[in-house]
């Protein structure tokens, strides 16, 4: 990667206010638990919502169409020129695939708020790619004398650049003022902080092997090394699971020994923390089907995952498609090109309903039979690019009339009157 001598902007100014600083730098929940986007993951439930949030938009193909004079057309990838639609859906950089490309900068985003991706103009004779910035490392910054927005960045040999704004593709979520967002897990903070609290408790639980604490009197004074000493000496000999249910012996020194065991009802609560796990899955949108919970039916699923896809995956991929078009496309370029992710990727149904789609949407002139065919990747064949009309089967025409038995009546009909 080649990085230029950008002019550091005077007056710079960023968009992160006090509270903002010390939520950052100051993680810890009531809990006492420390939640950043790394220690979240322990928690399975959002490790699963945010590998299944990238994982979705990762596999949803992010294609490039032109639309000129009612005709719209894909633009093809091409290796020669490596164009945007080459970049996204061939080879974005010299080290990632589109699915690793597009699966980073969604996780980036929902853990950190903010998603950032690079693509400087080559030097003579070198490829084109586009490189993600960490969001960790990288920050929008004002210019107050010009009012441009440039973003500081340190790269992994820890030089700091300035990039401007034109070369960033910026995606952000949950944003207060339109320049920086906020993430998933600072709202979800407390209930990750519960979670991971509940967690740790259950698992100091059962490392004792469900062997009771207590409090022990002994005969007399003792120091403090010898109190250690007593404490030790019975911690080997009752705490792991190796020790549960085994005799304690004590010497006359201990004149009394009282256990604190866990009633029931704690020992249920701590097996109850499915409870939370649906608070977190709120946070992210995610249905409980998804997270192998609930209890709908395969019909009701069918209708879930359009409802995920309409308000939990759309935020994103319209943003994505949009920031898109203002920083991958030329001005030139956005007045007939514009980016769009294929959402049919994502709403994949059995053979049997598929194939029904398909044919409706023939039957309905939506879809030439070739058209079909090339959804089900099966080869086009020859009079297959016709479109036909669902009363007769009739092939339409240039002039808007009808080939066929039937049509052909009707289209020598329309040229009598």
């Amino acid at each position: 990667m080649i990085i230029r001598n950008l002019v550091r902007p005077k007056n710079e100014t960023t968009s992160l206010t006090l509270p903002e600083l010390v939520e950052q730098l100051n993680p810890v929940t009531i809990a006492g638990q420390t939640v950043t986007a790394e220690t979240s993951k322990n928690v399975s439930t959002a490790y699963r919502c945010i590998n299944i949030i990238s994982d979705d938009i990762a596999k949803m193909p992010f294609q490039i169409f032109t639309s000129r004079n009612r005709n719209i057309d894909r633009v093809k990838p091409s290796a020669m020129f490596q164009n945007i639609a080459w970049l996204m859906e061939v080879s974005p950089n010299r080290w990632m695939n589109p699915f690793v490309f597009k699966k980073t900068l969604a996780q980036w985003l929902i853990t950190w708020g903010d998603a950032y991706a690079w693509m400087p103009v080559p030097p003579s004779g070198m490829r084109r790619e586009i490189f993600i910035l960490k969001a960790s490392m990288t920050t929008p910054v004002f210019e107050s004398a010009t009012g441009d927005i440039w973003y500081r960045t340190t790269f992994a040999n820890g030089r700091t650049e300035y990039l401007p704004s034109v070369e960033v593709f910026h995606a952000m979520i949950n944003s207060t003022d339109g320049i920086s967002g906020r993430s998933v897990i600072s709202y979800a903070r407390e209930s990750l902080g519960r979670q991971l609290g509940a967690r740790d408790t259950q698992a100091r639980f059962y490392s004792q092997g469900l062997n009771p604490s207590g409090l022990m009197w002994v005969n007399g004074s003792v120091e403090k090394d010898a109190r250690e000493k007593i404490r030790n000496a019975y911690e080997d000999a009752m705490s792991g699971s190796g020790n549960a249910y085994r005799l304690a012996i004590l010497d006359n020194k201990v004149t009394k020994f009282e256990p604190i065991t866990m009633k029931p009802v704690d020992a249920q609560f701590l097996e109850s923390i499915q409870e939370n796990d649906v608070e977190i899955a709120d946070f992210f949108g995610m249905p409980l089907h998804k997270l192998n919970r609930g209890k709908q039916a395969y019909n009701s699923n069918e209708q879930a995952n359009l409802e995920y896809l309409n308000t939990t995956l759309d935020p994103y991929l319209v943003q994505f498609e949009q920031e898109g078009n203002l920083k991958w496309l030329t001005q030139e370029e956005q007045a007939y090109m514009y980016c769009k992710f294929n959402r049919d990727a994502l709403l994949r149904t059995d053979a049997k309903t598929r194939s029904e789609v398909i044919e409706k949407r023939i039957q309905s002139g939506v879809l030439t039979p070739n058209e079909g065919r090339q959804i089900e990747d099966m080869s086009s064949f020859e009079g297959g690019d016709a479109h036909y009309f669902p009363a007769n089967m009739g092939q339409i025409q240039s002039d808007g009339s009808l080939k066929g038995v039937n049509g052909a009546n009707q289209g020598n009909q329309n040229q009598q009157k």
